[in-house]
């Protein structure tokens, strides 16, 4: 289904319960709404399931030049506005997870909980020149430019050499992705930096993290853990970047019980 949210077309599926607590998932740079299907037969049982292609990405509207995370964080709460959402749980991994965190900090009074996966609060500036280097490469040669370095990011050496329909799948997903929303985001992801912010978070947050993330790596989310009172911390050993697509199951298991124990919080 489309919609006209925040002055674009964004793309989204509203699926499971009727009437029962929502959960919005957002998903990580460079992938699409579909990256959720495990996590989203998990929840449709008993929650209301809103996901979305997320600004520039999937099926949604691709606008040129830099995004903001206060405008994609506006993108989430219009959203659940033309859904009916009123109050959510929230589920974001990598760039969702940094959304997340300014929905916690800007519309709190939206959701009942975050849940923050394989992500960070601030971009080192020496890390700015790999950001421009993506945004480069991007450019000049297309989002097939970005699958080899990705894969070794987002995958366990383990996956990667033994699960060749994830490394297809997700490679998929990159090669799909508009030039123009990749850089967008890539531009906001660049200048991320909340991490003295986030003890104005007051929801309750759970925070997971894949034990060999090169990405987002265990000592950001102990950083994002630390600096959000009452949070608590999940290292997840033997996975990597995207942990919600190598070990579903494993996944979830850290999920649900967080999401029952905090739905309608």
């Amino acid at each position: 289904m489309k919609a006209q949210v925040n002055g674009i077309d964004i793309n989204f599926e509203l699926s499971g319960a009727a009437g029962a607590t929502a959960v919005v998932l957002h998903h990580p740079l460079a992938t699409n709404l579909t990256c959720w299907d495990e996590l989203t037969a998990a929840l449709e049982p008993r929650y209301r399931v809103l996901r979305f292609d997320a600004r520039g990405h999937g099926k949604s509207e691709a606008p040129k030049g830099a995004y903001t995370f206060e405008t994609l964080a506006k993108d989430v709460v219009d959203l659940m506005t033309h859904c009916g959402i009123q109050k959510a749980s929230f589920l974001g991994l990598s760039m969702g997870g940094m959304v997340g965190q300014y929905l916690g900090l800007l519309h709190s009074d939206r959701f009942h909980n975050l849940c923050l996966v394989s992500t960070s609060s601030r971009v080192p500036a020496e890390a700015a020149p790999i950001w421009e280097q993506r945004i480069t490469n991007a450019k000049a040669s297309g989002m097939a430019s970005q699958v080899e370095a990705a894969m070794q990011r987002w995958v366990s050496p383990r996956a990667l050499a033994e699960n060749q329909n994830l490394v297809k799948r997700l490679t998929g997903m990159i090669e799909a992705t508009p030039v123009d929303g990749y850089i967008g985001w890539c531009h906001a992801i660049g200048g991320l930096n909340v991490t003295d912010r986030l003890g104005a978070i007051r929801l309750p947050t759970r925070v997971i993290v894949g034990e060999l993330d090169p990405a987002t790596p265990v000592a950001a989310s102990q950083a994002i853990h630390q600096s959000i009172p009452g949070s608590d911390l999940v290292i997840v050993p033997g996975v990597s970047h995207m942990l919600h697509n190598e070990e579903p199951e494993l996944f979830h298991s850290h999920v649900l019980p967080f999401l029952d124990a905090h739905a309608g919080a």
